[in-house]
């Protein structure tokens, strides 16, 4: 039922509608307590009829009208028929009525005002002023008594007043006096007003009784959804009064603080105590500081283990604003809070060994930097270890890391941390003031035990490591300081041959400084001109004439000064500008052949990098064309080392360098990872002998018998010998003997910028008259 509060007549009128005929469980339920209103009333009205008819038998005595007997006869059955009903029903509960039932209230309602109606109009005209006077006060009272008693029945209040009002009328026509004309007028002032007082109460009646129906859904609902919470969710409620005792104690509560019979009796905080819940006088402050809280986590020991509780709470307090206590919902979070613990555990361990990972290391090694506490770290990477992944697989590489945490956990001093970094890099971490020499010893420890054979599950092997060991006696550093500090000696110790330990020091510092810088300069470089080519001539030994010269990179730094290809051509291979310094150069020296190098050969050194960059053969090619050089002039120079990964590809690039006429040399041929097989699959034009071989020739006779191998080995390829680094007459007429074709190095000239090649290529004598005699004081004056 909808209508319940209405507003407008029309809304009145669908709202007493609905509640007679509507079939929904509200209108049902209403109609029942509208009955039950009107029949709690039937005893006293159905009395008070007795009573009026036996008034107006009196009024009447001692002459009373035969038909007035019939009268009071007929109206004695209708009330002693509705105390019958009453009677019968007395005990019984309107819970629902029919719209039957309420219909049938309206026709016992006719029924009783049509028998008044009938005496009304009998008797009132003919009756004498007292008669009359009386049965107009009984008929003015009944109307508005009827309609009050019967306003729970809109329907039976208005056929009630209205027949008593049609009747009252009637008779009052029928008496036909004038004066009766003014009863008449107020007798219709007064019945309207009582039928709309009537609707009035009806109206509020229906809207409380409406609001109490919703009331009583609302806490229905409310207690099967507190039912549902505390029997399906991880939470209960709680409750204390202002002693802290516990009330309305459900079985989910019960359940969450593991509450014995008898115990929830206790103060709550006598059962978190006996709990040992530490965190029990958290809850105590937050409760005596009257505020609402939220989340406050309490753990403590029970039965079946530790259990972790969320706990809100706010203040209970009465009508009249009292604090009465304290109520509010208890939250398992036991699985959220472990599976925290296990996340936060993850966070700050490595999975694969069980150590410390990088982020606990540096949390923990931050904090104690920030208190300025001495230590110790050394950082630890394995030595070749892509290569024990690349032989046996990542299940050996992972089970030797194991291995190698197992090692370091057993080698280390009690209290030291230690940490996987990640990939192959350990560390390990010691809060002392140790000594240098105590550090370092701690370091060849840690080398010591790891060169020792491993045995994993499937095989047995050996793996060396470098180790660089940082020293902080106090100092002001941050984490990123030190580990830098350990890194630089790691890095040291790789550099020095790896398998060793590696202390920092301040020239250590020094050098990785520089390195930054020049690592920093090497991308602006080439924009800022600081590159030059320098050229070293190469002679034939046969006719003492200029075939050839290399191109050699210098490079001036404006701070720095001249940096040697030595130091800075490795740092631009790992920072990744090798690539553009090679283009550079190489269109460098296309750019400038026509200058000075007509007829001669020019050779370009090309890293073993830039040969495995897919583009190379192609950009090459764009070089030649762009300067419109032939490629038979054009001489790149490369070391073994192309052929130590991917050989292959290095191979396919070979090729088709080859094809596009460019002529190729194998530099410092024997030094590196020589392989005859490499020379059998690719010839090369010319095979360049390193100066470490040229310097022995003259103090070991097998030297000799190698370089002349060697020269033997490329005439029968059919390839030109170059010997690097030839800086004396004796070693000329060594090298003469060995049966090479071209010499290069001091005795002839340094790398001469290319004004200086110029000039000394014009100066050079086209018939060699004592030519050693005479380039020998050169090469003595340009040293």
């Amino acid at each position: 039922m909808q209508r319940f509060e209405p507003t407008t007549l029309r809304e009145l009128r669908l709202s007493v509608a609905d509640m007679y005929d509507a079939s929904d469980d509200e209108a049902v339920h209403l109609r029942a307590a509208n009955l039950a209103a009107v029949v709690r009333l039937t005893p006293y009205t159905m009395l008070a009829n007795i009573g009026c008819g036996l008034l107006v038998l009196s009024s009447f005595a001692p002459d009373i009208p035969a038909g007035l007997w019939v009268w009071y006869a007929a109206l004695m059955l209708v009330c002693l028929f509705a105390l019958h009903a009453w009677w019968r029903t007395r005990h019984h509960a309107f819970v629902t009525a029919s719209s039957k039932s309420v219909h049938r209230a309206t026709a016992h309602a006719l029924v009783l005002s049509g028998l008044w109606a009938v005496m009304t109009l009998l008797w009132f005209p003919s009756g004498t002023q007292e008669q009359q006077m009386g049965i107009a006060t009984l008929v003015t009272g009944m109307i508005g008594a009827g309609g009050f008693v019967l306003n729970p029945l809109p329907y039976a209040s208005l056929v009630y007043v209205l027949t008593y009002t049609l009747s009252a009328l009637g008779a009052l026509w029928l008496a036909n006096k004038g004066a009766y004309a003014s009863i008449a007028f107020l007798l219709c002032l007064y019945s309207p007003t009582v039928m709309i007082g009537s609707l009035s109460a009806w109206r509020k009646a229906a809207a409380l009784r409406h609001a109490q129906v919703h009331a009583r859904r609302q806490e229905q609902m409310l207690a099967v959804l507190l039912s549902d919470f505390e029997q399906n969710s991880g939470d209960a409620l709680w409750e204390t009064d202002v002693h802290g005792q516990l009330r309305h104690v459900s079985s989910r509560l019960q359940e969450l603080l593991d509450l014995q019979p008898g115990e929830a009796a206790q103060n709550v905080f006598q059962l978190l105590a006996a709990r040992h819940c530490e965190s029990r006088e958290q809850l105590r402050a937050a409760m005596q500081a009257s505020r609402p809280f939220k989340g406050l986590v309490l753990s403590m020991q029970c039965r079946h283990g530790e259990v972790h509780l969320s706990v809100n709470g706010k203040s209970l307090l009465s009508d009249a604003g009292e604090w009465m206590g304290w109520r509010g919902v208890i939250s398992d979070v036991t699985d959220k809070v472990r599976s925290n613990n296990l996340l936060r555990q993850l966070a700050h361990t490595d999975s694969l060994t069980g150590l410390t990972n990088r982020f606990m290391l540096r949390e923990q090694l931050t904090s104690l930097l920030i208190q300025k506490q001495p230590m110790v770290l050394l950082t630890i990477d394995l030595d070749r270890f892509k290569t024990v992944n690349d032989r046996h697989g990542h299940s050996v590489g992972d089970e030797v890391l194991k291995a190698v945490a197992h090692r370091l956990l057993h080698t280390v001093a009690d209290g030291a941390m230690v940490a996987r970094l990640g990939g192959d890099e350990f560390a390990v971490a010691l809060q002392t003031d140790c000594t240098v020499a105590q550090a370092t010893a701690m370091g060849q420890s840690i080398v010591d035990a790891l060169a020792e054979n491993m045995q994993t599950p499937l095989r047995t092997l050996r793996v060396s490591c470098s180790v660089g060991i940082a020293i902080s006696t106090g100092e002001a550093l941050t984490i990123d300081d030190l580990m830098l500090q350990a890194d630089i000696a790691l890095y040291a110790a790789k550099d020095a041959g790896r398998g060793r330990w590696v202390l920092y020091t301040a020239e250590l510092g020094a050098l990785s400084r520089r390195r930054s810088t020049i690592e920093r300069s090497l991308l602006h470089a080439i924009e800022r001109g600081e590159l030059a080519l320098h050229w070293q001539p190469k002679v034939a030994i046969a006719d003492w004439q200029v075939t050839g010269a290399e191109a050699l990179m210098r490079w001036t730094h404006p701070v720095l000064g001249p940096i040697s290809p030595a130091e800075f051509i490795p740092i631009a291979e790992q920072c990744g500008m090798i690539n553009p310094l090679g283009q550079w150069a190489l269109r460098e020296a296309c750019r400038v052949y026509d200058t000075g190098f007509a007829g001669l050969t020019i050779a370009v050194n090309v890293s073993s990098i830039q040969l495995r960059d897919s583009h190379f053969v192609a950009q090459l090619q764009d070089v030649l064309a762009a300067f419109q050089m032939r490629p038979q002039c054009l001489e790149l120079e490369l070391t073994e080392s192309v052929f130590v990964e991917e050989a292959e590809q290095a191979l396919g690039a070979l090729h088709a360098i080859r094809q596009l006429g460019v002529r190729l040399a194998l530099d410092d041929f024997g030094t590196g990872y020589s392989s005859l097989s490499y020379l059998r699959r690719f010839s090369f034009d010319t095979l360049k002998i390193d100066r470490a071989f040229v310097t022995e020739m003259l103090v070991k006779t097998d030297v000799q018998a190698i370089v002349g191998t060697m020269a033997n080995l490329a005439d029968t390829l059919g390839m030109c010998t170059v010997c690097e680094g030839v800086e004396t007459e004796a070693q000329l007429n060594a090298v003469r003997v060995a049966g090479c074709d071209e010499i290069q190095g001091f005795l002839v000239s340094t790398p001469l910028p290319l004004d200086a090649f110029i000039a000394l290529r014009r100066s050079w004598p086209n018939k060699p008259d004592k030519p050693l005699a005479r380039l020998s004081g050169n090469a003595q004056q340009s040293a």
